[in-house]
């Protein structure tokens, strides 16, 4: 059964249909009538040539790395796809001077002045991670501290330091404008840095493993959260403790 037909033109299938269509209009290879199956085909199947540039740009990245030897040391390319037109950031990160260099890359969509960072993973399933620029200003304003740094930075750093996401049931102690969403906001990652409240669904397709959305909508640090949000987060880890004992 599809996406579609389990699930009202409202909430999370809305927000997937404004996906599909910046997907659609800035992302020539992906054509208008795909599902989110195959958005993520596309993707994954653009690996390849991006673990190929990155290798391709390892050297070059760890020599300007070792001419800085700074801390949250990191560099970054701009790469399009010539067979697709898909635009894509490749980064390089080292944490301090002499910790190892963590590499990767993450597609860039834009819908006017709106950016939007797309991560896709086959952790545990297959799903898509659309990071809002509401999220990434929320990141730099209320972790990074840092004004001057770039939507591109910010990803960048966010994604480097923070690849640990742990899912985590929301309720309304968590997140008080649950009852606005719905199911959709029933779910958040808890990472190093804090924690990432989104709204995500799911499509099913017969025949096929099903594929995961999350759209990040904003950040928060765990010291800047209410004691109640703080309770029930730690609550949330001991359920998943006493379910690993038992």
């Amino acid at each position: 059964m599809s996406y579609a037909r389990r699930h009202s033109r409202s909430g999370i299938l809305k927000i997937f249909l404004v996906f599909r269509s910046l997907i659609r209009t800035f992302a020539p290879m992906i054509v208008a009538n795909m599902n989110l199956h195959e958005v993520y085909d596309t993707l994954m199947g653009e690996m390849k040539k991006l673990d190929w540039k990155r290798d391709v740009l390892r050297s070059k990245a760890v020599k300007e790395m070792n001419r800085r030897m700074s801390f949250q040391n990191y560099v970054m390319y701009d790469y399009k796809v010539p067979s697709s037109n898909n635009q894509y950031i490749i980064y390089f990160y080292r944490e301090h001077p002499f910790g190892p260099i963590l590499s990767g890359y993450l597609c860039v969509l834009f819908d006017g002045s709106k950016r939007f960072i797309i991560k896709w993973t086959d952790w545990r399933s297959p799903a898509i991670h659309v990071f809002t620029s509401h999220f990434l200003q929320r990141y730099k304003e209320r972790f990074l501290k840092q004004p001057e740094m770039t939507a591109n930075e910010v990803a960048v750093r966010f994604l480097a330091r923070n690849s640990e996401m742990k899912p985590m049931a929301v309720d309304e102690r968590i997140n008080k404008h649950i009852e606005k969403y719905g199911e959709f906001a029933g779910e958040g990652f808890l990472v190093p840095d804090g924690f990432c409240f989104k709204l995500s669904g799911k499509e099913y397709l017969d025949g096929k493993a099903s594929v995961g959305i999350s759209f990040f909508t904003t950040f928060m640090p765990l010291a800047d959260m209410s004691k109640s949000q703080q309770e029930a987060i730690f609550e949330e880890c001991m359920k998943d403790i006493d379910n690993l004992n038992s």
